[in-house]
């Protein structure tokens, strides 16, 4: 899972110490095995945490499916990640595959191992089944042109930086 330090601090800088603990234990959980089941008993072990504090951190999550088409919650911009994620995966294990043909004159051997590892993340969850990351997808299909213009200022100011500029 990767951490964006930058907003990480800045979207939980409200949270006290015992907060942030059970938020970041529920981060960790939902990339590693999919979204959360809706029952605070369970919620709660996952996240180490009192009833009080999960009710406290619980708006920071979103209603999904999980795979077993049971209800569940996850966090929007963690599956937008995972989404990314799988994007890279399946665009390398192509590149790969079209690599293997081209160096073997057509013959891939293990094509079937390599397509059932694309459609997987690493704990083998199925991470196209989640409804999540299809709503994810279409709302975040492109970044706002304001956060894009940001961005791009920012990296403008790096490497002026770097030239040695002011």
């Amino acid at each position: 899972m990767p951490l964006y330090c930058d907003d990480m601090i800045g979207s939980t800088a409200d949270m006290s110490c015992e907060e942030l603990g059970a938020y970041f234990r529920l981060l960790c959980h939902i990339w590693v095995r999919g979204p959360i089941p809706l029952d605070e008993t369970v919620i709660c072990r996952i996240a180490s945490t009192k009833k009080s504090v999960w009710r406290r951190i619980s708006n920071r999550f979103s209603p999904t499916t999980r795979d077993d088409g049971t209800p569940g919650l996850s966090q929007t911009r963690l599956e937008k990640e995972r989404l990314r994620r799988h994007a890279f995966a399946s665009e390398r294990a192509e590149s790969g595959r079209k690599g293997a043909a081209a160096r073997w004159g057509g013959s891939v051997n293990g094509s079937v191992t390599s397509s059932r590892v694309a459609s997987h993340n690493h704990n083998h969850n199925h991470i196209e089944e989640s409804s999540v990351i299809d709503t994810t997808a279409r709302r975040l299909a492109a970044p706002p042109p304001e956060r894009a213009a940001q961005q791009a200022d920012r990296v403008r100011a790096q490497i002026r930086l770097l030239k040695g500029g002011a």
